[in-house]
């Protein structure tokens, strides 16, 4: 019996670690991925360790397993047995160091779960991953205004922020490597500010300092002049803030469209409205803003379609896509523009379709219990989790900011949140 005890205490305190861990990592990731991972690494461990399931046993990882197995033997396949028709331009070990944006998080997603398998817990993430961004608004906020541009130094020169002078079209980007990545994190963080904001409705110290975050995760965002980061934002809104901010949004974003995009109409209010924002915003949204362009996103994305179509199996090989497309056109891309054309071209079409079928049921499952059964218990951090991974997966349709370590980190975070919420009140039965 004693045995039993002393066991059972310590694991507790081991998950108590964990979680000490996993917080202090999430503090940190913003600002620096070194430190966030060296603590989110003995986070994971730990959190394996005190799992209420084994690995195994746990029937949500079978499916990321299969993506896992086809992806690893894709690798293998095109760095051993497969010719390649463009070796000369890429390098087919890429495979095998891709691999390390995807089979980590399969470990990761179930081993973050014990840290976020509670109401309580999700409120405490949220708040850590607010308080953790605050070096991300001072920092952007200080290069758009005050052109910091460093680079800085901190303990010893093991954190280096590297900050680069804003250059037009580009916006606000403060610890990312372009504003895109930083609107992306901002998009993650702005479902929590609004969260927040609704629940605290006494006039208070706390509400304005919630307030505070609220307006300068908006703000911030805005200066990023990245077109998802704003799309992002007004999804939020709308998840948050049901059929009322919806209206809302629909009727302004309709007279906005009226005003800027049609010709001849209300000429005199769309002149009047187009003075009173900076032309760097009005670019984003009228034809003069694309004049120049070296090829638009549609042939982007039917290049990587077709790259698909030449090996739909296997995949032709990750990191592959910038070296042919720029043999092909004469342009440079980094890479497809599309999160899951890019799994596509990397390791095929049967790892690709596992993968997205497994993250829909996750979300889609997950929205059954915020959405509909949660009525009466409504929770809006549950909702802004939600909110986050929705509004992020929406942008990679467009753009891939998963390739960013923080980033990536952080969205799986959100799944393994919203892995749990499918699934506590199964458990709690």
């Amino acid at each position: 019996m004693n045995s039993l005890i002393s066991k059972s205490t310590k694991k507790k305190t081991l998950n108590e670690y964990g979680y000490i861990c996993f917080l202090t990592g999430l503090f940190f990731l913003p600002s620096s991925l070194l430190i966030g991972a060296i603590l989110l690494l003995p986070s994971a461990i730990l959190g394996t360790i005190t799992h209420k399931k084994s690995f195994l046993k746990d029937q949500w990882n079978y499916s990321l397993i299969i993506f896992g197995l086809f992806i690893l033997i894709s690798a293998f396949l095109q760095n051993f047995i497969l010719k390649n028709a463009y070796s000369d331009i890429w390098d087919p070990k890429l495979s095998f160091i891709g691999l390390a944006n995807w089979l980590p998080f399969i470990w990761f997603f179930w081993a973050f779960q014990p840290f976020l398998d509670s109401k309580l817990k999700r409120k405490y993430f949220g708040i850590i991953a607010l308080a953790g961004s605050l070096p991300v608004l001072i920092s952007g906020f200080g290069q758009y205004f005050f052109s910091w541009h460093g680079p800085f130094e901190t303990f010893y020169g093991l954190i280096v922020w590297y900050q680069r002078p804003i250059e037009i079209p580009g916006g606000l980007s403060g610890l990312f490597s372009n504003q895109n990545y930083a609107g992306s994190w901002l998009n993650f963080v702005w479902p929590f500010c609004l969260a927040f904001f609704i629940k605290e409705r006494d006039l208070n110290f706390k509400r304005l300092v919630i307030f505070s975050f609220l307006f300068s995760v908006g703000f911030a965002g805005f200066l990023t002049y990245s077109r998802n980061a704003w799309i992002g934002f007004v999804t939020s809104i709308t998840i948050l803030s049901g059929k009322k901010g919806l209206k809302i949004i629909l009727i302004s974003l309709t007279c906005l469209s009226l005003l800027l995009l049609l010709p001849n109409f209300f000429e005199e209010a769309k002149k009047n409205f187009q003075d009173l924002l900076p032309e760097r915003i009005i670019l984003e949204f009228v034809k003069e803003g694309y004049v120049g362009l070296d090829v638009t996103r549609s042939e982007i994305f039917l290049s990587g379609i077709k790259l698909i179509k030449a090996s739909p199996l296997l995949g032709i090989g990750a990191g592959s896509f910038p070296g042919i497309f720029e043999l092909q056109t004469g342009f440079w891309k980094g890479h497809s523009h599309n999160l899951f054309i890019e799994l596509a071209i990397s390791y095929g079409l049967p790892a690709t379709i596992i993968f997205f079928a497994t993250i829909s049921s996750i979300i889609f499952l997950s929205a059954k219990e915020i959405f509909l059964k949660e009525k009466v218990d409504l929770f809006l951090i549950d909702k802004a989790i939600w909110a986050a991974l929705f509004t992020f997966l929406l942008s990679q349709l467009f753009d891939i900011q998963y390739l960013d370590g923080k980033i990536s980190i952080f969205a799986w975070m959100l799944i393994s949140s919203l892995k749990n919420i499918a699934t506590e009140r199964y458990h709690n039965k």
